[in-house]
């Protein structure tokens, strides 16, 4: 098999999951092509998704010494290196990534952009899982720099934002999610966080009021009834203090 039609197979059995017949393939190609950086990139996206990421990693570095400028390996490796808890190594190539990208961005077809895009999502959700919330908020503003289009990743931005107590860059960025998409019920759920968070509780039951749909319908729902449990709960000590001096007198 001629290396450029190996490499175009590999990929193809990357795509239906059949990882181990990826890797001969893509260990074939590289034989006769060592000199490729996609060769060893796509080798060491087959061997990663195989669980060999050292192996991996030693393919990626390869890639890089042969194209610097190779802004997918970059990537790639980045998330290599987070997954084994290498941060500050993930970091540098994820700057350089960004770097790269940053400028090849007005050169990038869409579909590159939103697979680049997808992965930097990709990226900040697992820092997220890790608690690292500085760092996922970095990488969704990355995929909005590449896909400012894209309201479902301004929302993640806004929700981790929020969970950083940056309440008023939240508001700022959920404001731009329900300027395009004012039904996202997602969003109108976030919407009624930030304003209990801020103490506006009628603004944040009218906005869960508008949450009818979906698995978010049923957490404001939960959220409103809690609303209403604390708002009768207050009532009733106010009427108690009313009617007994004593209790006001507290």
């Amino acid at each position: 098999m001629e290396p450029q039609n190996a490499l175009a197979h590999g990929r193809s059995l990357l795509g239906l999951g059949r990882y181990a017949e990826a890797v001969r393939v893509l260990q074939l190609a590289a034989y006769h092509r060592p000199e490729w950086p996609d060769v060893h990139n796509q080798l060491a996206l087959a061997l990663s998704l195989q669980g060999e990421p050292l192996r991996a990693e030693s393919h990626l570095q390869r890639a890089l010494e042969l194209n610097p400028d190779y802004a997918e390996g970059h990537l790639n490796l980045a998330i290599l290196l987070f997954e084994r808890g290498a941060y500050q190594g993930a970091r540098e190539h994820l700057r350089t990534f960004d770097r790269l990208a940053r400028r090849a961005g007005e050169e990038l077809p869409e579909a590159a952009l939103d697979d680049l895009a997808k992965r930097h999502v990709g990226l900040a959700e697992r820092y997220r899982s890790y608690g690292l919330l500085p760092e996922a908020e970095e990488e969704l503003r990355r995929a909005l720099r590449l896909c400012p289009g894209y309201a479902d990743v301004r929302l993640g931005l806004a929700r981790a934002l929020f969970e950083r107590g940056k309440l008023e860059q939240a508001s700022e960025q959920l404001d731009l999610v329900l300027q395009s998409m004012p039904e996202l019920q997602e969003a109108r759920l976030l919407q009624g966080q930030l304003a209990q968070a801020r103490g506006d509780i009628g603004a944040a039951r009218t906005a869960w009021e508008q949450v009818r749909h979906g698995p978010a319908a049923v957490q404001a729902r939960a959220w409103r009834e809690c609303l209403e449990t604390a708002s009768s709960s207050a009532r009733l000590e106010w009427i108690d203090a009313v009617l007994d001096p004593r209790l006001g007198a507290r």
